[in-house]
């Protein structure tokens, strides 16, 4: 049964984009600064109120609210520092008449340009403002996550725009599935109603100079509104060690509401593909290994994380147009905490580097990573450096004793419990 049950997952997964007849949209998600340091999201370590859209199976053990965010993104923070430079030499160049100076900052700027072989990404992205709200206690959790995101891309001849603001209610479950002394297994739902505005339009650079340019009447503004489902699984071992999976966007469509060009009738449905995720993490106190430590050594931590996202992605490579490389979709991630208070992280997300510092400070939670993005399907095809700042509220959420949380299904059915069960389970007697 078990096997049957896995190859019809694996031949859904393979199959469903054959008969998807709708358009294809980026995921609905609120990347962090935490994550993105750390080698992006991991299904095996989320331990917070993002597991509501990264794994609804880590809700289990989850007590945190969210209350206020601010996370803005720069793209190519460094191409827009000499932009600008570039460009004030250029406006005070022609004020003063001076065409040397003129004609030195226009080449430092080609040259830039050049170096990047006409292909650069540029852009902002806002994430969790103005709705920053979420609250995850002991397998139940609800949010309310906004994210704006601006993106123009340029290569070669061709300029392409993405541009999209999210508003995102997921609803979550999680239930014990198995719960012994020292392993446990869990499973979460989540539910996502959203609303999206979206602009997606490609066009070459020379048709935007011409004055019979029709690119303002064809570019497609929906306004839509959907759903979506997400399954987790995840497997603990109290030694540190957790492996996760999760099923995301089972099923996630939405219905153009209205097209803000009303030039445009024919609005298609949009749908977000659907993804198997795959992780490890191993998390561990350095005072659990070594008795008698120094205070500043006990209470060192060490998380390490892989993912490999959107794993049937494998199958499908010869599927250009819909799979990107395989290897652009592995994470790994290294943190090193010290108090639970600072977070040095380091990590590799699309083949490309990230760096992150935590600090948290009781309630409020400071966050900065430096890492970069792929925006192509090839390794290195339009990669881009990222910074993001986080500024967050995130108290701790009052212990919950929900009727579905109490006992495991395996407990229910066979009337055997853990002999100790979790560190929550305390809060419960």
């Amino acid at each position: 049964m078990k096997r049957t049950t896995i190859c019809l997952i694996f031949f859904l997964a393979l199959v469903f984009p054959v008969f998807a007849k709708d358009v294809a949209m980026p995921p609905l998600a609120i990347p962090t600064a935490a994550s993105n340091g750390f080698g992006g999201t991991h299904v095996a370590y989320t331990d917070n109120v993002f597991s509501l859209l990264v794994n609804p199976a880590a809700m289990i053990r989850v007590r945190q609210r969210s209350l206020f965010a601010l996370a803005p993104t720069v793209m190519n923070p460094v191409f827009l520092t000499n932009s600008a430079k570039y460009s004030a030499n250029v406006v005070s160049a022609a004020t003063d008449d001076d065409f040397a100076a003129l004609g030195d900052a226009l080449g430092k700027m080609a040259d830039d340009i050049s170096r990047r072989e006409g292909r650069i990404a540029l852009g902002l992205e806002l994430q969790e403002f103005p709705m920053a709200f979420a609250w995850v206690a002991d397998g139940f959790g609800l949010g309310i996550w906004s994210r704006t995101f601006l993106n123009t891309n340029i290569e070669g001849m061709w300029v392409s725009a993405n541009i999209y603001h999210d508003l995102i209610v997921p609803v979550g479950f999680a239930f014990k599935v198995l719960e012994l002394d020292k392993h446990t297994i869990d499973v979460g739902l989540s539910i996502k109603p959203f609303s999206r505005i979206m602009v997606r339009q490609q066009e070459v650079i020379t048709s935007l100079l011409d004055d019979q340019s029709d690119f303002a009447e064809r570019i497609d503004v929906p306004f839509m509104m959907g759903i979506g489902f997400d399954l987790g699984l995840l497997y603990r071992w109290d030694i540190g060690l957790s492996a996760g999976a999760t099923f995301t966007d089972i099923f996630t469509r939405s219905y153009v509401i209205n097209n803000f060009n009303e030039e445009l009738r024919n609005n298609p449905n949009y749908y977000v593909p659907f993804a198997i995720n795959l992780g490890l993490a191993y998390d561990f106190r350095l005072g659990n290994f070594w008795e008698n430590a120094p205070f500043f050594l006990d209470n060192l931590g060490f998380t390490v994380a892989f993912d490999w996202r959107n794993f049937v992605g494998i199958f499908q490579q010869s599927d250009y147009l819909n799979y990107r490389n395989t290897f652009l979709d592995i994470g790994v991630g290294l943190q090193v905490s010290w108090l639970d208070m600072i977070r040095v992280r380091l990590g590799m997300n699309e083949l490309l580097p990230a760096i992150g510092l935590g600090l948290k400070l009781g309630i409020a939670e400071i966050d900065l990573a430096y890492y970069g993005r792929e925006f192509g399907r090839e390794p290195g095809l339009l990669s881009t450096a990222m910074v993001d700042l986080s500024i967050s509220i995130r108290p701790q959420a009052r212990a919950r004793n929900w009727i579905w949380a109490r006992r495991s299904i395996v407990g229910l059915i066979t009337g055997i419990e853990a002999g100790s069960g979790s560190e929550d389970m305390d809060t419960y007697e």
